[in-house]
């Protein structure tokens, strides 16, 4: 991801607290069309736990695959070139 939050249109759904954002660069049919498609689908949206009150938790949960007894290991630290750091260091930055 290339950008900062300069790049993004916040986009409030129910008021301030509850928004998202969108991108800037896209035309404004499409900007028409994200936003369009949100409030239609309001009702979808979870913000807290307690929003997704009924549902079953073979839906919301997450289970890693995880084998007990392996032992960690560290990863190995990559060398990047000075472009790779960049790109990188420009990423990590996006927020």
């Amino acid at each position: 991801m290339n950008g900062s939050r300069r790049d993004l249109q916040p986009l409030p759904l129910y008021d301030d607290e509850h928004k998202t954002y969108i991108g800037t660069s896209l035309k404004l049919d499409g900007r028409r069309t994200i936003c369009t498609t949100l409030m239609d689908n309001i009702d979808l949206f979870a913000w807290t736990a307690a929003d997704m009150l009924g549902k079953s938790s073979k839906i919301i949960t997450h289970r890693l695959s995880v084998y007990r007894e392996a032992r960690p290991l560290a990863q190995k630290k990559r060398k990047l070139g000075e472009e790779r750091r960049k790109a990188a260091r420009q990423e990590t930055n996006f927020f």
